[in-house]
């Protein structure tokens, strides 16, 4: 799944069909990302694809999301079929890629 420049992003999840929090990670909107996570949904919810939240963030090139996630315990060796790291270094996401790398 690609949800970046190449592939807008719906307003809304009607198009999508993905949880909440990969939904709001891969917007970006630190917000209700926060608000999702303070409201118990699990740090590491993925898609039906395995595709999580903490990989949207690092594909999409939102920083301030993936550090929030992984803040909050997000697993970032998780791979499906990549890691947030692969995934941020394909999608030329270098601030991103360099803050995986220095965990």
């Amino acid at each position: 799944m690609k949800l970046n420049s190449i592939s807008p992003i719906p307003e809304d999840d009607d198009e999508l069909h993905l949880p909440e929090l990969v939904y709001w990670a891969s917007l970006g909107d630190v917000a209700e990302v926060e608000k999702r996570l303070a409201n118990g949904v699990d740090v590491n919810q993925a898609d039906e694809e395995g595709y999580s939240a903490l990989q949207a963030a690092a594909e999409n090139g939102y920083l301030d999301v993936v550090q929030l996630l992984v803040s909050k315990g997000a697993d970032v060796q998780h791979k499906a079929p990549y890691t947030a790291l692969e995934l941020a270094e394909m999608a030329e996401q270098t601030e991103i890629v360099n803050y995986l790398k220095s965990l």
